[in-house]
């Protein structure tokens, strides 16, 4: 069983993303939540320079800690620190989320717009 680094912060933060990234990988829910608690203010801060709606910027949030849990074995730490590879992915679907709502007020599509029956869209 692999023991989940303590809590630390200052100097050390870059380490201890690195080893939680390193936990997170082989499943520690315990890690991800302290890597969570570590970095989702910063995160949430730079969503919210991107997207005016904060009930859609807390959905950005959520997408972007998935794609982290999901894809931890991902992250290298010769490509910089966990914190800039998750700004990265946060900032990248803020503004897929900007672009795809963009897109939807011009083309005149909502959410919803697609939920009529099969049978009724050939009409």
């Amino acid at each position: 069983m692999s023991r989940v680094p303590p809590r630390i912060g200052g100097d050390a933060v870059w380490g201890a993303e690195a080893d939680l990234m390193m936990h997170i990988a082989s499943g520690s829910q315990t890690a991800f939540a302290q890597l969570y608690d570590l970095t989702c203010t910063r995160i949430f801060g730079l969503i919210l320079s991107v997207i005016d709606a904060r009930e859609s910027a807390e959905e950005v949030l959520e997408d972007t800690y998935v794609h982290v849990w999901a894809h931890a074995r991902e992250f290298a730490t010769y490509r910089g620190t966990a914190s800039a590879w998750i700004s990265e992915i946060a900032r990248r679907r803020a503004v897929e989320r900007v672009h795809s709502t963009a897109d939807a007020t011009a083309t005149g599509v909502r959410d919803g717009d697609f939920d009529a029956p099969l049978g009724l869209l050939s009409a």
